[in-house]
């Protein structure tokens, strides 16, 4: 897969085998991503944000409000 410069990405393992992952960049600054703000700040579904961020539904809508994402 490729990803453009910036845009907030991630994989969720749905199968029970052990998964195996290689990240390459193709330079030496590959930027800077506030994850925070990419994760609570946006319209991304709150079981997904859960899922990734091993929080439950109340901590990941205060979040939400708090950084004003919505979903």
């Amino acid at each position: 897969m490729v990803f453009p410069q910036g845009l907030l990405h991630f994989q969720v393992q749905c199968g029970s085998t052990p998964a195996i992952a290689f990240a390459t960049f193709n330079s030496p600054n590959p930027g800077l991503q506030i994850t925070s703000l990419s994760l609570f700040g946006s319209s991304l579904p709150s079981p997904l944000v859960e899922k990734v961020t091993f929080l439950d539904d109340a901590q990941v809508k205060k979040l939400k409000k708090v950084l004003g994402g919505t979903g």
